[in-house]
C-alpha cells in the first residue's frame, strides 16, 4: 500500500483550498501530515498545456518520490492533468524499454472532467479573461487578462486531447496502466466519485450551465465516468462496417453518483454527509484503508454501483434524470480531418419507407444538443436523455423500424467530395453482434471515429501520355461530373433534395 497522497486541484483552483481534504484522510489514520503533499500547476497560464503539466509532474515525481508508488486524490481538471501525466510516463518506460512500477497505486478522481465541462467556452471569452483576472485570487500577476487557452480548449468537450488520451492512451489503448493485464505493480486503479447536485442561487442565475440537469453544476456527469466506449465506423470501399474496440483496461471502473454534493462540496470534509458511510468521504477512506487487487477492484465497482443506486433514489425527481453521450471524430481515407459535414439520424420503417414521426422524435432527442469543438470542428459531443431514449427505443420496437446513421461531408476543395454514407446504426429485431454494447447506457461516453470515403476529380490531378493497359491513348482530363443530389433521411420526408 502506498504511504504518500498526491491531491492535485483543479482549473484556476489551488492547492489552498484542499488542505482541508488532506487534513481529512490523515485525521482517519491513512497518512501522516509529512506524507501529504499538494500539487500547484498555473492553469491560467494561456500558452500553458497538459503535456507541459504532465512533462513536469513527471519529473517531479522522480525526484520526490523516487519512484516509489504513491496514491492520488484529484479534482474537475486535475484528472485529465494525472491522466496525461500517468499516459506519458508509460510511453516513456516503454519506448526506454524500461519495466518501471506505475507510479500511481490508487487513483481517486472527484467531479473529474474526463470528458470536458462546458464552462471551458465561457472561460475563452472576454467575460472569462476579466473574472479570471480581477475576481480569482489564485491568478498570477504575469498571467493578466489571461485564462489558460490551452487548457481550456483541452477542457472542452469534444476537444481533440481528450479524444487522443481517451481512444489512443489509457481507455481504449493497447498500453494503459488501468488493466489487470498489467503485473501489479504496473497497475493503477481510479475511482470516480461523481457530484450529483447542481448549483442553486445566484450562480445558477447567472450563469445557466450552473443548474443544467446531467451536470454537477461545472461537468456533465456522464463525461466523468471513465467506462466509455469506442468504436469505428468505415464507410472506406470495403465498407461500411462497425467495429467496436477491445479494452484493454479494466472492465468496469468503480463510479457513483453522490446525492447532496455539487462539483464544489464534493471535495468539502465539512459539507454534510461527507464523511458517512455511505458518502464520498466515507467511502474513499474505506478504499484507502486496504490493499487493492484486481479482485477487490471488480467488489468495489460492484459496491459503487450499488452506492450510486441508492444516492440516485435520494436525488430531486428532476435531479434523476440520467445521460449518455456520444463523441464523434470524422475523418477521410487519408486521415484528413472532415470538418464540415452533418450526422442525420432517420428511421425506415417495417415497410422499408421513411417514418416520419419516429425521425422527427429521435431528430430532437439527439440532435438539438451536440457541442462542436471550437478549434477542432470534426471533433463533436452528442448528449443524449437516456429516459427519452428508452421511450425511443419502445417505440422503434413497436413499429418494427430501424435507426439509419447518414453522414455527409463536404471539402474545402472543390475537386474532393465525399460519398454521402448511410448505415444501419440500429435494428432491435437483430441481436446484437457478440461483445457490442447496449444501446441504453447511462452515464456513459462513446467514441465513435468516423472515416469517410473520399472522391477526387482528374482536374485535381491526372496521369496523361503513354499508353493504358487497355490500348488507347488517355483522354485528357475531364471536369468534375454534375452530381445529382440524392434525396436521404429527412431530405427524403420532406420530398426535397439535399443540397
Amino acid at each position: 500500500m502506498a504511504t504518500s497522497l498526491l491531491i492535485v486541484h483543479g482549473y484556476s483552483d489551488g492547492s489552498t483550498s484542499f488542505t482541508a481534504l488532506g487534513d481529512f484522510f490523515v485525521s482517519q489514520g491513512l497518512y501522516t501530515s509529512d506524507r501529504v503533499f499538494y500539487l500547484d500547476y498555473s492553469s491560467m497560464d494561456d500558452e500553458a498545456t497538459f503535456r507541459d503539466f504532465a512533462d513536469k509532474l513527471d519529473a517531479d515525481y522522480r525526484t520526490r518520490f523516487a519512484g516509489t508508488r504513491i496514491d492520488v486524490a484529484c479534482h474537475s481538471t486535475g484528472s485529465l492533468v494525472v491522466r496525461a501525466w500517468l499516459a506519458m510516463h508509460e510511453a516513456r518506460s516503454r519506448r526506454r524499454g524500461l519495466s518501471e512500477p506505475c507510479p500511481v497505486d490508487r487513483l481517486l478522481c472527484f467531479a473529474p472532467a474526463n470528458f470536458g465541462s462546458d464552462l471551458a467556452r465561457l472561460g475563452q471569452s472576454f467575460l472569462g479573461k476579466f473574472r479570471s483576472t480581477f475576481f480569482n485570487s489564485r491568478s498570477h500577476r504575469e498571467d493578466f487578462m489571461e485564462s489558460g487557452a490551452a487548457v481550456l480548449q483541452g477542457l472542452e468537450p469534444a476537444s481533440p486531447f481528450q479524444w487522443e488520451l481517451s481512444f489512443e492512451c489509457d481507455l481504449h489503448g493497447d498500453h494503459t496502466y488501468f488493466s489487470a493485464e498489467r503485473p501489479p505493480e504496473q497497475r493503477c486503479y481510479p475511482f470516480v466519485f461523481a457530484a450529483g447536485e447542481a448549483y442553486e442561487g445566484l450562480q445558477a442565475k447567472v450563469i445557466k450551465q450552473r443548474a443544467m440537469p446531467g451536470t454537477d453544476g461545472t461537468v456533465r456527469i456522464a463525461g466523468t465516468s471513465l467506462n466509455s466506449r469506442a468504436c469505428t465506423l468505415d464507410f472506406r470501399q470495403t465498407g461500411p462496417t462497425l467495429r467496436w474496440w477491445r479494452n484493454q483496461r479494466f472492465a468496469r471502473i468503480p463510479f457513483a453518483v453522490f446525492s447532496g454534493v455539487n462539483h464544489g462540496s464534493i471535495i468539502d470534509p465539512a459539507c454534510k454527509g461527507f464523511a458517512d458511510a455511505d458518502g464520498p468521504g466515507g467511502i474513499a477512506v474505506q478504499v484507502l484503508r486496504e490493499a487493492t487487487t484486481a479482485e477487490r477492484f471488480t467488489a468495489w465497482s460492484a459496491a459503487f454501483d450499488a452506492c450510486s443506486a441508492a444516492h440516485h433514489a435520494r436525488l430531486p425527481e428532476e435531479r434523476q434524470v440520467q445521460f449518455q453521450q456520444f463523441f464523434f471524430r470524422v475523418r477521410d481515407d487519408v486521415d484528413a480531418p472532415v470538418e464540415d459535414y452533418f450526422v442525420d439520424f432517420h428511421v425506415v420503417g417495417a415497410d422499408g419507407q421513411p417514418h416520419g414521426p419516429l425521425t422527427e422524435q429521435f431528430d430532437e432527442l439527439f440532435e438539438t444538443k451536440v457541442h462542436v469543438h471550437s478549434k477542432a470542428k470534426s471533433h463533436r459531443v452528442f448528449w443524449m436523455n437516456c429516459s427519452q431514449l428508452r421511450t425511443f427505443d419502445t417505440a422503434l420496437r413497436a413499429a418494427g423500424g430501424r435507426l439509419m446513421i447518414e453522414i455527409s461531408g463536404k471539402s474545402a476543395l472543390p475537386d474532393v467530395r465525399y460519398h454521402v454514407s448511410t448505415f444501419v446504426a440500429y435494428d432491435p429485431a437483430v441481436d446484437p453482434v457478440q461483445g457490442a454494447p447496449v444501446l441504453l447506457a447511462p452515464n456513459t461516453t462513446t467514441l465513435v471515429d468516423v472515416i469517410l470515403n473520399r472522391a477526387q476529380t482528374d482536374r485535381l490531378l491526372s496521369i496523361g501520355g503513354g499508353q493504358l493497359a487497355s490500348g488507347p491513348a488517355a483522354a485528357a482530363p475531364q471536369p468534375a461530373p454534375a452530381v445529382t443530389p440524392e434525396r436521404t433521411g429527412r431530405a427524403a420526408l420532406a420530398g426535397t433534395p439535399t443540397s
